[in-house]
């Protein structure tokens, strides 16, 4: 099983995802773009540019390479019975969110959209001080797919998150068992 959690940044998907492996039945690993070491890429150690091997005559772009190996190794997870969580905001300014339903179309999905009022998206971010002021509050208002029903659950980001992972929890265990 591979729960993906989509939300703008300061929405609390990273404590979300430590609220969850706590009570989740077995290990669940964690990937996510904002701790994902970039040094693990080829593009930090050598400043070069590579070719796109599944778009010919393209360069490849690194954002997106990386979030694809992101993706690559929640799936190789899941195929080895194994469960994971992915923590990211998909947003339109990147093919991420087809190109991930892609590489997951084999896997076990629970998709999770985090919502978060705007006040308290703003009050997060700037108590962080470590994102560019109106991000959060950007992805949010471009984050995809929009639609309530290309989500298996929306959660209000605001309720404590151990309540949260609860309600994952309950929602993936019954989805498993019927």
């Amino acid at each position: 099983m591979i729960v993906i959690l989509n939300g703008p940044s300061s929405s609390g998907k990273t404590t979300l995802s430590r609220a969850l492996q706590k009570i989740w039945p077995k290990p669940l690993y964690y990937f996510s773009y904002d701790t994902e070491d970039w040094y693990t890429a080829p593009f930090s150690a050598t400043g070069r540019d590579f070719p796109d091997p599944e778009r010919p005559g393209e360069l490849l772009d690194p954002v997106r390479d990386f979030l694809s190996v992101m993706y690559l190794s929640a799936a190789a997870v899941d195929r080895s019975g194994r469960d994971a969580v992915i923590d990211n905001c998909l947003f339109d300014t990147e093919d991420i969110y087809p190109l991930s339903r892609e590489i997951l179309g084999d896997c076990r999905t629970f998709f999770v959209r985090v919502d978060v009022s705007p006040a308290v998206l703003e009050a997060r971010e700037k108590a962080r001080g470590d994102r560019a002021p109106g991000k959060a509050l950007w992805q949010s208002l471009h984050r995809i797919p929009r639609e309530d029903a290309a989500y298996d659950l929306i959660l209000d980001g605001e309720r404590p998150p151990d309540e949260s992972a609860a309600a994952i929890l309950r929602a993936v265990c019954g989805e498993e068992n019927s």
